[in-house]
Parts: structure tokens; sequence; C-alpha cells
């Protein structure tokens, strides 16, 4: 692998290692908002993030399963997915969430923080609430540990995860000039050293790379679809883990049971639990996240919200 001089703080723990000819899919998922419901967007909440236990985190309604499901894979036997995660949280954090995870039944290969006391020594503490620049970065060096995976990401519309997964994807693609990628960042308010880092990054990678197969965005903000369709099809939204369950089902990367399990950890939430799973399939449906829904799933949605699916 090429060295890179990168100067962004990031923590890398990575208990996996591939080949550099591995082409296969690797799953790289956002934990804030996107797994887990931790609550960071303001600096109270920010304060209190590394002093958490694991017990104090709370998964996502049905996000566990998916999880659970991608790892599993849809072939008899157990695929071992590849799955890593991203966190904007601090590294002091790994703990807590390896033991959140284990409670959860999620097994994962890496995870990429970000270095909060790196930050704070190299003066630049506007780096904590900054994202664009840290996702694009965390991804590079995954991308150059794995140079030819295809990679289905995972993020919410809480934070930017939306445009830092989609001009990562341009940048690996090499669809975006050195001008224009100088640009872009900047606008979305990455600091003149951090873009000096991106770029390094990018032009110590091979020539020859894979690509970004998926994004997938949940709307954890309850944001309208619209304001994503500008990202066009690499980039999907979806409202809850089981439409979510729904597509990774119909791209053959969950088993049809995750679609189940999802829909029962969100009925388990709900009030009196009643969830439209019939208005959530037209909508998947309508928003093509789906080109078709098996006729098993639709046996066990076909009537009511209050269906029981057990």
């Amino acid at each position: 692998m090429k060295s890179h001089p990168c100067c962004y703080p990031l923590s890398v723990v990575d208990d996996r290692i591939f080949s550099l000819d591995y082409d296969g899919p690797v799953f790289i998922w956002d934990i804030d908002k996107t797994y887990l419901a931790t609550r960071f967007s303001q600096p109270k909440y920010m304060a209190r993030i590394p002093i958490e236990f694991a017990v104090d985190k709370q998964a996502i309604a049905g996000m566990p399963e998916v999880l659970r499901g991608i790892r599993r894979g849809t072939t008899a036997a157990f695929a071992c997915a590849p799955l890593y995660f991203v966190s904007a949280s601090p590294p002091q954090l790994r703990a807590v969430i390896t033991r959140k995870m284990l409670l959860d039944g999620v097994e994962y290969d890496g995870i990429t923080f970000k270095d909060w006391a790196k930050t704070i020594m190299q003066r630049r503490p506007g780096r904590l609430k900054e994202q664009v620049g840290f996702k694009i970065c965390a991804l590079l060096e995954g991308r150059r540990r794995r140079p030819m995976a295809s990679e289905y990401l995972f993020g919410d519309d809480v934070e930017k995860d939306a445009v830092a997964y989609w001009l990562y994807a341009k940048i690996i693609k090499g669809e975006l000039s050195s001008a224009k990628m100088e640009e872009a960042l900047a606008a979305q308010g990455v600091k003149a050293d951090d873009r000096a880092c991106i770029r390094a990054m990018r032009d110590a990678l091979p020539p020859t790379l894979g690509s970004v197969r998926q994004i997938f965005i949940h709307l954890e903000k309850k944001s309208s679809p619209v304001e994503f369709e500008r990202f066009g099809p690499l980039l999907l939204t979806t409202r809850n883990a089981f439409q979510l369950a729904l597509a990774l089902a119909d791209r053959s990367v969950v088993p049809i049971d995750t679609v189940r399990q999802a829909a029962l950890a969100l009925q388990a939430v709900a009030p009196f639990g009643n969830v439209d799973f019939d208005e959530l399939i037209v909508d998947a449906r309508t928003r093509k996240l789906v080109s078709s829904i098996p006729e098993e799933v639709m046996a066990s949605f076909a009537s009511s919200s209050s269906m029981d699916i057990r």
C-alpha cells in the first residue's frame, strides 16, 4: 500500500485484512443517527458522548436486525460480509460502542473514529462539528486499504452524509477535476488544510479503483426525499429500517427474513404496535427503492398496519 501524508486526525481499527485485488462488497455504516440514536447536534449533547455507557446507547429500531442480515448474507453458508463503521465520536468511546454492538449481536471488522484529542492538540476545535471533510478522509483511508472493493455506504440526514458520500464517490471515480473538487469541498466548509489532505489521499490511490455501488440515507429528521433527488440514482433514501431491509433484500444483500425482523422491531416500539406497512411498501415502490416485492413479504404485510406478523 502506498503511504500518504494525511494530516487528518483519524483513529482507525481494522481487524480484517484483504488482498489489494479484493473486489467484493464492503458495507460501511455511519454510527450516529444511522445505527445508534446518539444526540450530538448541540454542544451539551456532544459533552455527554464520551461518558455514556453501552446501556445508555439506544439503537434505532430495526437497524441491528438489518446489520445482522448484512453480515449473514443470502447464501446457505454464513457470508461474514465485510462490515465497517465510521463515527465522529472520539476513540475513547470505542469500548462503549463495542459493548453495545455485542449486546445487539452485531459483528463488525473495524471502526474509524474522529480523534478529538489530536484535533484539540492541533488547535482545530472546529473539526469537532465539521463532518464532510472527516467522512471523506475516513472513506479514502478505507479505500486505500481496499482499493478495488464495491462499497455500500449508509448514513443519515442529520449531518451532511449525503453530500460527503456523493463527493467521495465522484472523487474515486475520477469525475471531479482538482479544481472542481477544491471548489466543492470549500463550498461544504472543508478547510484548506483538510482539502490538501483529501487531495493527497486521492493522489496516493492506484489508478484503477472499485466504486460506490449504492448510498443509503436514513431519514432520521423526516426530510423530504425530494431534497436528495439531485444526487441521482446512486443515492436512495429510506424512512426506517423496514424500508432499508426491503431495498437490501431486493438487491440480494440480506435474506427476506431480515425484512420481517426489521418490521417486528418497528412494531415493538410503535404506539400500540401500529405501523403502516402498506404505506411504506407503496412508498418504496413509488420511489423505486425496490423493483418488486417478494410474495412472502406481501403475504406478511398484505392487510392492516396492526397485522400480527410474528
